[in-house]
C-alpha cells in the first residue's frame, strides 16, 4: 500500500504547469504496484511537446498486478473544454487493440468533470490526495482549490464478505463538476466475462450517484459518540459487499481535509474527506443536501 500527499498546480497554460500534475499521477500509478501496458501511442512525458488543446488528451494504459483476473485502465490527461481546464478521462476494459483503443467489455470514456472551470492560477499549488495498491487506485486532485476544479476517481476489485479481492468485477467512481455547478457523481462495475453493470449517475441530466445510505438526507448524524459514513456498494444485480476506496458522509459531520480513521471488514481504515466544491454532493440524489466525499487514504 502507498500513500503521497502533493501540492500541485491546477493549471495547464504552459506545458511544464500540465507536466506537473499529470505525471504526478502517473508516477503515483508505479508506486503503488501497477503496471504501465505494452499499447502503442502512450504519452512519453520527455518528448511531449505541447499542452493537449479543447476536449483533447494524451493518455497512458495500466494495469493492476496483484494476480487476479486482468483489466486495462486507460487513464487520459488533458482539457475538459477549452484551452486550459484540467481534467480527467478513465476507461476501464476487459481487453485493448494494443494501440491505446478499449476493447471487449468497456466501461467509459467517462469524464471526471463534465464541465470546464477556470483554473485558480498558473503558480499556486493545490492538495492532491494519491492512495493505492496493485488492486486498487484513489486519485483526489485539487482538494482545496477555490474554483470546483476538484475532481477524484477510484478504482477496486471486488470484494468477498472478509474484504478480499476477487477476480469478479472491478468498479470505477468519479466525481467533478457538471454543468449547472452541480456534481458529476459516476459508479459503474465491469464484471469479467458478463458485461458492464447499470451505470448510476447523477448530474444535470441524471439521477443517482453513488450507491450510498442518505443519512437523512444530509443531516449531522453525531450521536452516541460516533459519526456514520457509508461505503459505495457496486451495482452489479445486488447490492454487493461495499468497496474500501470511497464513501460519503454528512458534509456538517467533516472537518474539511482531516484524515479519519474506521473499522471496516476486520482492519483500520484511513479516509481523506472534503466538502468542497462538486464533493458536497456525493451522497445519493437528494436536492439541497450537503454531502462530503471519503477517499481511502492508506
Amino acid at each position: 500500500m502507498a500513500t503521497s500527499q502533493q501540492f500541485l498546480v491546477c493549471d495547464s497554460s504552459t506545458l511544464a504547469n500540465f507536466k506537473q500534475w499529470a505525471q504526478a499521477i502517473s508516477g503515483f500509478f508505479t508506486t503503488a504496484g501497477w503496471s504501465q501496458a505494452a499499447d502503442t501511442g502512450q504519452v512519453n512525458w520527455g518528448t511531449i511537446v505541447s499542452v493537449p488543446g479543447s476536449g483533447a488528451y494524451v493518455y497512458e494504459v495500466w494495469q493492476p498486478n496483484d494476480g487476479l483476473t486482468t483489466f486495462y485502465l486507460k487513464v487520459e490527461y488533458g482539457n475538459t473544454s477549452g484551452t486550459n481546464s484540467p481534467g480527467l478521462r478513465l476507461t476501464i476494459s476487459s481487453s485493448t487493440n494494443g494501440a491505446g483503443t478499449a476493447t471487449g467489455l468497456i466501461i467509459g470514456p467517462i469524464k471526471a468533470a463534465t464541465s470546464a472551470t477556470t483554473p485558480p492560477s498558473t503558480s499556486t499549488q493545490y492538495e492532491c490526495n494519491f492512495s493505492g495498491a496493485a488492486g486498487r487506485m484513489c486519485i483526489m486532485m485539487w482538494r482545496n482549490t477555490p474554483n470546483s476544479n476538484q475532481q477524484v476517481f477510484t478504482v477496486e476489485r471486488a470484494l468477498n464478505v472478509s474484504g478480499a479481492y476477487q477476480s469478479t468485477y472491478v468498479t470505477l467512481c468519479t466525481v467533478g463538476l457538471c454543468p449547472g455547478n452541480n456534481s458529476n457523481t459516476y459508479q459503474q462495475s465491469l464484471m469479467f466475462g458478463v458485461g458492464v453493470a447499470p451505470a448510476l449517475v447523477q448530474g444535470s441530466n441524471a439521477v443517482g450517484g453513488l450507491n450510498v445510505r442518505g443519512f437523512g438526507g444530509g443531516v449531522a448524524g453525531v450521536f452516541n459518540g460516533s459519526i456514520p459514513v457509508d461505503f459505495a456498494a457496486p451495482y452489479v444485480g445486488l447490492h454487493d459487499f461495499p468497496m474500501t476506496v470511497i464513501g460519503s458522509m454528512a458534509a456538517s459531520d467533516v472537518t474539511e481535509g482531516v484524515p479519519f480513521s474506521v473499522t471496516l471488514y476486520g482492519s483500520t481504515r484511513t479516509f481523506m474527506p472534503s466538502k468542497l466544491g462538486p464533493f458536497v454532493g456525493t451522497g445519493p440524489a437528494c436536492i439541497g443536501a450537503s454531502y462530503a466525499v471519503a477517499m481511502r487514504y492508506d
